[in-house]
């Protein structure tokens, strides 16, 4: 269980809250959506299992079957290694190749096991874990 900085729907992929002011239960205990754009919470660690009100606690699958993840499935394949894509909340292609920032320093958070529709809580990954939490 972790406090959310932000409201976050259910299937949000999210990262630490790393941002310059503390959080008020300390950092490593607040998540906000993962984003690309911003450097302090750009490194996915799970899924929201349910919609977290901000300032609430709320559960975070970080390892194993989840079959809620929001992915964007415009260029992933079943089986593919996923991890933060451009848009925040969703898993997309996992791809080193892309400069810092864009996605090559990203680490990777989930398999794909089947692609549902688009941007829905409804694709199934498994998890990978990536902070060993």
């Amino acid at each position: 269980r972790m406090y959310a900085s932000e409201p976050i729907a259910k299937g949000d992929l999210v990262a630490f809250d790393f941002h310059a002011t503390e959080p008020d239960n300390g950092y490593g205990n607040h998540v906000k959506i993962c984003d690309q754009a911003d450097a302090l919470n750009a490194q996915g660690i799970g899924v929201a299992t349910a919609a977290i009100s901000e300032g609430d606690a709320g559960v975070i699958q970080v390892q194993g079957v989840c079959t809620f993840a929001k992915v964007d499935v415009s260029e992933v394949a079943n089986g593919g290694l996923l991890g933060r894509g451009t848009e925040p909340g969703l898993l997309d292609v996992y791809d080193t190749s892309e400069l810092p920032n864009a996605g090559g320093d990203a680490l990777p958070v989930a398999i794909l096991i089947k692609e549902a529709a688009d941007d829905t809580a409804a694709s199934s990954v498994y998890l990978l874990n990536p902070a060993n939490l």
